[in-house]
């Protein structure tokens, strides 16, 4: 028999936690060796979980089952199954309750439950099964507040449609398209950093959408849970992602800005060198061009990660939720994209607002200054914030940048909002 009686607090309200908690699929995200299969009448799903037990790493399979309870913001697990090999069977329930702590900014999480055990391997799982669930406890609470801050986001909307003209009245308000009852609304779609989440561009796009636009924040490819699996994906996925959450804003939206924070700043970049005629005009902030320092070379045949420079903000206070580890694989991949859109530079088509910090301990300063100077003339404009660090959307500069997005926004939209 295993105990289960564990306590956490995750850095996000309550009913954030409880929407994921609630989500089978986001909560196999959390799990490091989960998997869903299909899903069944009665509301159950196949599951396959693969455990490190001391030097065994043994793969269970079962049924799984969630009962819900909105009301009280908790559940109750369900699962049976059996080892791989069939050797060992398995039996679990375990319950968890969310309460507000912090006046309601975090949560506090208890599960309790038990797993019963039977086969030639139970001894053996019984004897790790301390140190085991508390390995997994710690790596479920990082990946799940990661999670929870990871939530794709779509702030403002179109304005309502304006009473229909008379007969014969030309004064009513027209789309740029020539038809319509409202005047059309800009579209922005925000990209978040490298091993970031969206939870860091809230701010930002709550300010776009308080001055009249629509803001989509999409959660990229391999974000939001643990940088292993981030690792596994590449500028191809994260590429592929921007697209579509682009494609989706420009079918509601005549003129859409794509703006972004490091990676987010890369490929709102090659977006508009890739998709010229659907980009109205680009804000990027300390984006990544030359890569990460500390990430290429000789390092890659010897590790396969390092030491992130997390939560790099001056404001004392401010918190950016992200990766505590850079992946080499997929910071190679972030170092091609990055080669893509400078090399592309010198012909992208529309205008630029390259934004930049001036002590930026993540992406040095010099790489966008270089960027600047390669892209055309007509088309390029500069900022330079001295008193925020990389992460500028949450720190002391946060009401400058957004200002001056607002008005790059504003200056080159067909019908001011």
């Amino acid at each position: 028999m295993i105990d289960i009686n564990e306590k956490f607090t995750v850095a996000a309200a309550p009913e954030r936690v409880y929407e994921v908690l609630s989500d089978p699929n986001a909560v196999v995200e959390c799990v490091a060796g989960a998997s869903l299969g299909d899903s069944h009448e009665d509301g159950s799903f196949d599951g396959m979980m693969t455990v490190k037990f001391s030097a065994l790493r043994i793969s269970f399979k079962g049924r799984v089952k969630l009962d819900l309870d909105p009301g009280t913001r908790s559940g109750t697990v369900h699962a049976r199954g059996r080892d791989g090999q069939g050797g060992t069977k398995f039996q679990a329930n375990a319950t968890f309750q969310i309460t507000p702590v912090d006046g309601g900014a975090s949560s506090e999480v208890t599960a309790t439950g038990e797993v019963e055990l039977s086969g030639k391997l139970a001894s053996v799982i019984e004897g790790a099964a301390t140190a085991v669930v508390k390995r997994m406890t710690g790596e479920f609470v990082e990946a799940l507040s990661l999670r929870c801050a990871s939530g794709d986001a779509l702030l403002g909307s179109a304005p309502k449609p304006a009473p229909a003209a008379a007969e014969g009245n030309s004064t009513a308000p027209a789309t740029a398209s020539g038809g319509g009852d409202a005047p059309p609304v800009p579209g922005v779609l925000l990209l978040h950093g490298f091993g970031g989440s969206p939870n860091s561009l809230r701010p930002w796009g709550e300010a776009l959408a308080d001055a009249g636009m629509a803001v989509s924040i999409p959660r990229l490819p391999g974000h939001g849970t643990r940088w292993q699996d981030l690792d596994r994906t590449g500028e191809d996925d994260w590429l592929a992602a921007a697209e579509q959450a682009l494609t989706a804003l420009r079918e509601d939206h005549e003129q859409v800005f794509v703006m972004g924070l490091s990676l987010g700043a890369t490929l709102a970049l090659r977006l508009a060198q890739r998709r010229r005629s659907d980009v109205a005009g680009v804000v990027m902030v300390n984006a990544v061009l030359d890569g990460l320092p500390g990430t290429s070379g000789i390092l890659r045949l010897i590790r396969r990660s390092v030491k992130a420079t997390a939560n790099d903000v001056k404001k004392r206070g401010a918190v950016d939720v992200g990766y505590a580890r850079v992946g080499l694989r997929s910071a190679a991949a972030l170092r091609r994209l990055g080669a893509a859109a400078r090399d592309a530079a010198g012909a992208t088509a529309v205008p630029v607002l390259v934004v930049s910090s001036k002590h930026d301990h993540v992406v040095p300063s010099e790489q966008s200054r270089r960027l600047y100077g390669a892209l055309p003339g007509g088309s390029r404009e500069r900022l330079e914030f001295s008193d925020s660090y990389h992460v500028v959307p949450v720190d002391n500069d946060a009401a400058a940048l957004f200002a001056r997005s607002v008005e790059f926004v504003h200056g080159r939209t067909l019908i001011k909002t």
